[in-house]
């Protein structure tokens, strides 16, 4: 419902979109595609693109600076949407390297305690029920997305740890059937869900969860593929209304 209200208000005036990315490198080759109009902070520029009014949010990499700057800037600014972008490491080889997914549910991989054989969630361990807002079963859900995403749906995981080791990621794998992992994508969209604001989560498969070896990474071709998917999704929502 609310997509198809906003297309309606954007054949009168455009939208107001926040894109979210941890690093500068994730987000230079779609904002070399916009028109640049100014400097909001050290951490938010502001551009024009097919019609939208755009602000872009470095917020440095993991959940706690992306709380931080996330929440700062939706205190301070009004949008209609917030699009979560960047790279992501993949847990099951069904996800090919540059591909570009859409994920549809979040986890906090890191959020929780040890007992002397297993992590427990903070569900698990009875700290937090499993529906508490903005929870759903113990996953944040991203907004529907109504068609304009025309993406492979995936679950991701949310961990402040790059995982490079064999052990970790059989862990992360068994625990939480993600497909998979970012650092900051559950941060943002906690925040959204709590501000009441549509959240997108998009990013591209730059690596598969393995033993650390960055030349078996792809990130130019994850980086190009991620560009062309947000410019298709940023002309669809600003589509006029016949």
């Amino acid at each position: 419902m609310w997509f198809s209200e906003i297309r309606t208000f954007t054949s009168i005036w455009a939208m107001k979109i926040l894109i979210v990315a941890a690093t500068w490198m994730e987000v230079k080759l779609l904002v070399d595609e916009f028109d640049f109009v100014g400097e909001k902070s050290q951490y938010l520029h502001e551009y024009q693109f097919a019609e939208n009014n755009i602000h872009v949010l470095i917020t440095g990499i993991g959940t706690v600076f992306t709380t931080l700057h996330l929440t700062n800037t939706l205190h301070t600014y009004k949008y209609n949407l917030v699009i979560n972008l960047g790279l992501a490491g993949s847990f099951t080889n069904d996800l090919e390297i540059g591909q570009v997914v859409n994920i549809v549910s979040e986890e906090f991989a890191d959020l929780g305690f040890e007992n002397r054989e297993h992590f427990l969630t903070l569900f698990e361990s009875g700290f937090m029920e499993s529906n508490d807002f903005p929870f759903e079963n113990g996953t944040l859900k991203a907004t529907h997305y109504n068609g304009i995403l025309n993406f492979d749906n995936v679950r991701g995981v949310t961990s402040n740890i790059s995982h490079g080791k064999n052990a970790s990621i059989s862990v992360i794998r068994e625990k939480f059937s993600a497909q998979v992992e970012s650092m900051e994508g559950a941060a943002v969209f906690f925040v959204c869900k709590w501000f009441g604001i549509p959240v997108y989560e998009v990013r591209a498969v730059s690596n598969y969860l393995i033993p650390h070896d960055p030349s078996k990474w792809n990130i130019p071709l994850a980086l190009e593929n991620l560009k062309k998917s947000i410019i298709d999704v940023l002309v669809k929502v600003t589509a006029p209304v016949h």
